[in-house]
């Protein structure tokens, strides 16, 4: 019947595989069985086409023409059908890894593929077969899967694990369920119920599903540092938030940074911004090179000969001299005096000029040394040494983009509303600023300070370096960069970002600058209120904000005292971590006595009361403010034109 000599027996039927019968011949030369593909010897009895001439010439094992058509197999789902089909129709073998050149079996419903010879038993253990114990945990129902019954299949071909979403080989128990196709791995199936870790003092529980909270706030494994989905099965721990993938779970914390990363490094956060941030910013654009003007701390004894200094500032109108800070000692006032700054305000940099911050005993001597300030004697004009000492004009910034010179810019100082929206904070100031004359670039003094890297407590364990919204924009996964302090697309701001390429950490700068702490007498009157990065530490429950009343992400950067249990949003502190913490406040001005017969200052309204000149409900904007009396006109209604008609006028 063929080339080979086959000899035609008269034994013969139908197969799926070929159009004309098939008949048991004896093989005369070495061949192939186009079944399981091992070696046909002289001799064995196969079948081959009846038919003579025909161009047919493969050949079957008796054993593999005689499987059935249609098959359900333990090593795949146990309520899907594989049908045997042709090499064209097939390609790899999902039991042994290996091409399928001959006949094997699919399934249609997910495209599991296997030899017929792996079907047989040679690429799989039969689970049916083996000891009590084997017997035992092959059918079982687990507490992730209530409904259905899961059978335990040992496999070599991948599939991906229900419990910890990767995607490997090994053992699984799949659903029995027709319409289920519910898989996890043997080894997650035997996960314990609960798990203690070196780095958390609880004991972390096991959940089957990610819950509502943690979705709802984006939350993140806390040791791949990568956003939670919902059947993920994660251990937990419901009074911290603590939360681990099941796959993470015996791996250790990245470890905090261990390489030197110098003395000079900015660590943030921080309370001395003219200390911290713009000082070294003067130092490098100066070169660090000596100066005729006074530095920064000096010696008591040393500065008798220059308190009597005048010095020329090129952006104030009349001269300065050289104040210390321990005659900084105005009484405080409660913040809901419309939102008055009580400390003495740098009208550089506006951030307090702290005399207890700043003051120091020598270890060699009993000299006291103090921490001084530049002070108009004419007016209510104060700067921080550093910010005194900035150069005029730098040659260009790495966060300008088009590299061109900045030149160094003020405002009328009776004109505080009059304010320069800086490019890289997206905040308005009316201190001083750096401005493009060939581009509409401006940026505030605190910004443009900012190093190219940074190290921050709120991620210990790297470096942070600088990336400007080009450069974010150009990222592919820019859209799914969420600022660490407050959530929104960073993409929007330049920020400081992780240097380690496989951490997405990063924070714009805006809240990279947050002060460390602040004070709110109003609020508490006993702690200040500390920046905080994770409030869950042993504090279950929601937060909320005391002051807008919203529902806190409790793992967005928040100020709050633990032992009194309130919680601010860095926003809500208007003028001291908020929209308006780059403008200074306090400006007096006198009005026409038919108006109101006392001096009322320029300020922010913290407290819902209306406007008295229209009646307007000015909750939460500048204003004009008599304390004396509870006397108070709104800005953009009413003050802007009294100033402009001569009726209001600022006083020096």
């Amino acid at each position: 019947m063929s080339e080979k000599g086959k000899e035609i027996e008269k034994e013969m039927f139908e197969h799926w595989s070929h159009e004309h019968p098939l008949t048991s011949v004896k093989i005369r030369e070495k061949d192939y069985c186009y079944g399981c593909e091992d070696l046909l010897g002289i001799g064995e009895q196969a079948y081959g086409c009846s038919i003579e001439g025909c161009r047919y010439s493969r050949l079957l094992h008796e054993e593999c023409a005689a499987t059935a058509r249609e098959i359900r197999h333990p090593s795949h789902h146990p309520q899907h059908i594989l049908v045997q089909q042709h090499e064209p129709d097939l390609r790899g073998c999902d039991i042994c890894g290996r091409t399928i050149w001959s006949m094997g079996y699919r399934c249609s419903a997910c495209n599991f593929q296997m030899h017929l010879r792996c079907a047989q038993g040679g690429g799989v253990i039969d689970t049916t077969g083996g000891d009590d114990d084997e017997k035992r945990r092959s059918i079982i129902r687990h507490p992730s899967h209530p409904d259905h019954e899961l059978k335990l299949l040992r496999r070599r071909c991948s599939f991906k694990c229900d419990a910890c979403c990767t995607t490997c080989k090994g053992s699984s128990y799949t659903c029995t369920a027709y319409d289920c196709q519910f898989c996890i791995h043997e080894r997650c199936a035997s996960l314990p119920q609960s798990f203690k870790r070196e780095d958390h003092h609880h004991s972390l529980s096991l959940s089957f599903h990610v819950p509502f909270e943690y979705l709802s706030f984006n939350f993140k494994c806390e040791v791949c540092n990568t956003y939670l989905l919902p059947n993920f099965w994660i251990y937990h721990c419901q009074l911290c938030r603590f939360i681990v993938h099941v796959k993470c779970v015996f791996n250790k914390l990245p470890p905090r940074i261990t390489e030197n990363i110098g003395k000079d490094m900015l660590h943030l956060p921080t309370n001395g911004v003219a200390e911290e941030v713009i000082t070294p910013f003067v130092m490098r654009q100066t070169g660090g090179g000596g100066t005729l003007i006074p530095p920064i701390i000096i010696p008591n004894d040393d500065v008798e000969e220059l308190v009597n200094v005048k010095y020329k500032f090129l952006h104030h109108q009349h001269q300065l001299t050289l104040v210390s800070s321990d005659q900084n000692q105005e009484e405080e006032q409660d913040e809901e005096n419309y939102g008055k700054r009580s400390e003495l305000m740098c009208d550089g940099c506006i951030t307090p000029i702290s005399s207890s911050s700043s003051s120091s005993s020598s270890s060699s001597s009993n000299t006291k040394c103090y921490s001084y300030y530049m002070s108009c004697s004419e007016c209510t004009y104060n700067l921080h040494m550093a910010c005194f000492h900035l150069p005029p004009s730098v040659p260009s910034l790495p966060l300008h983009h088009h590299h061109h010179p900045l030149l160094l810019q003020s405002l009328g100082k009776h004109q505080p509303w009059s304010c320069q929206y800086c490019s890289v904070c997206k905040f308005k100031t009316n201190g001083l600023f750096y401005t493009c004359r060939d581009c509409d670039f401006t940026v505030d003094i605190k910004c443009a300070s900012m190093p190219d890297t940074i190290h921050h407590a709120a991620h210990p364990q790297h470096i942070l370096k600088y990336a400007t919204q080009s450069d974010l924009r150009r990222d592919i996964n820019r859209w799914s960069l969420l600022c660490a302090s407050c959530g929104e697309t960073a993409a929007y701001h330049d920020c400081y970002r992780c240097c380690n390429s496989s951490c997405d950490f990063i924070v714009d700068v805006r809240c990279a600058v947050l002060p460390a702490s602040v004070t709110s007498r109003r609020w508490d009157g006993h702690h200040p209120l500390l920046l905080t990065y994770n409030a869950t530490l042993n504090r279950p429950g929601d937060f909320y904000c005391d002051q807008c009343e919203t529902q806190m992400n409790p793992k967005r950067w928040m100020y709050h005292c633990h032992a009194c249990d309130v919680s601010f949003h860095p926003r809500c502190f208007e003028t001291t971590s908020g929209y308006y913490r780059n403008i200074k406040l306090g400006q007096e001005y006198v009005i026409n006595d038919a108006t109101h017969p006392h001096r009322l200052t320029f300020q922010f309204l913290t407290t819902k009361r209306r406007c008295d000149n229209c009646g307007g409900d000015k909750h939460e904007f500048e204003g004009f403010y008599c304390a004396l009396c509870n006397f108070f006109i709104c800005f953009y209604d009413c003050g802007r034109n009294m100033i402009e008609n001569g009726d209001m006028k600022a006083v020096d």
